[in-house]
């Protein structure tokens, strides 16, 4: 009965006349449709062409306790759907027992959801376009809706029931969520990086002062970014529980600039600009010196991330700064040598 009714919705759409595929006189020349919707439109009859792409489908136990739990496996008696949509946004779809909530969230929120779903499991499922779902399959629960936003055709009406589907299939993926945060949380620290530090050349004749200064004014812009804010909250909330992601944070991010600045004052130091006994320990409270209390008014939402004039007038006085430290120092170091 399943089938003949899948066979006859199909049989019903497809002897619908077929749809013109744009106009060149700004008419419509469709019987009841206005001239203000003439507009080009794809194969799948949608104005703009939208490619697919992967959801992670998360089933999971309750948060709270449901009189129709007892009628549902243990681990997945809900389901609901995330969506990175760069690297520090998530496009969340959680089908709620009163409504469909849909919220953009930063990384830090995603991970709450995401440690949710690592509770049951996840799976990386690719979405299909147009897709074979079809709007009459019934009650609308959550496994349902998921099906349908996925584009399946699948008459099931359990989140087991979508889960098992799911996983047959060939193309999907049991994701493991602290390897999944290592990898995202390296890549995107090392993005971050790159931005500060890969468009530096290595120093000629330059001052000193103009070098830290550029190094200062690119990693300040990269620290106070909404990817590496985002980035540096979820490493510092979630620390204890993925301590692989949060040490490829600092190893991949603020670790490459330390060294950068590192090389910058060893050099210095082989010039005799600067007599420092320990260039690394310079450098950590170079980096100190530029997060100061800036950083983390932005991560507490006090304030809002500074302008690039400001970072320039911000790095110059730290630079100024640090740089009558250092040259007091190898002055000291000097009068009691002689």
């Amino acid at each position: 009965m399943r089938m003949s009714l899948t066979k006859l919705i199909r049989a019903l759409a497809s002897n619908t006349d077929p749809v013109p595929r744009g106009t060149t006189d700004g008419r419509s020349h469709v019987p009841g449709v206005p001239d203000e919707l003439a507009m080009e439109i794809d194969a799948d009859g949608s104005p703009i062409t939208v490619h697919e792409g992967h959801w992670y489908v998360c089933f999971v136990p309750g948060l709270q306790r449901q009189w129709w739990h007892r009628f549902t496996n243990p681990q997945h008696k809900h389901v609901f759907a995330m969506r990175l949509v760069d690297d520090d946004t998530w496009l969340l779809l959680e089908p709620w027992w009163t409504r469909m909530m849909v919220n953009v969230l930063t990384l830090d929120e995603a991970i709450k959801f995401l440690r949710w779903g690592a509770v049951g499991n996840i799976l990386k499922v690719r979405e299909a376009i147009p897709g074979q779902g079809s709007q009459a399959r019934g009650w609308s629960n959550c496994a349902v809706l998921v099906s349908f936003l996925l584009g399946r055709s699948y008459w099931t009406w359990t989140p087991n029931g979508l889960y098992r589907r799911l996983l047959a299939e060939a193309g999907t993926e049991p994701v493991d969520l602290s390897q999944f945060l290592c990898d995202h949380f390296e890549r995107v620290a090392n993005q971050n990086a790159d931005k500060a530090l890969k468009l530096l050349p290595r120093r000629s004749d330059e001052p000193l002062e103009e070098v830290l200064l550029g190094l200062g004014t690119g990693v300040m812009s990269a620290m106070t970014s909404s990817s590496a804010i985002s980035l540096y909250k979820a490493a510092v909330s979630d620390s204890n529980r993925f301590k692989d992601a949060a040490g490829a944070y600092w190893t991949f991010g603020p670790q490459r600039a330390i060294d950068r600045i590192c090389e910058v004052l060893e050099d210095a130091r082989r010039r005799g600009e600067v007599s420092l006994d320990d260039c690394r320990l310079a450098a950590r409270r170079f980096v100190s010196m530029l997060r100061g209390d800036l950083l983390l008014e932005i991560v507490f939402g006090l304030r809002a991330s500074p302008s690039p004039i400001e970072i320039h007038v911000h790095a110059s006085s730290v630079v100024a700064t640090f740089l009558r430290g250092a040259c007091a120092t190898g002055r000291l170091q000097r009068l009691r040598v002689a």
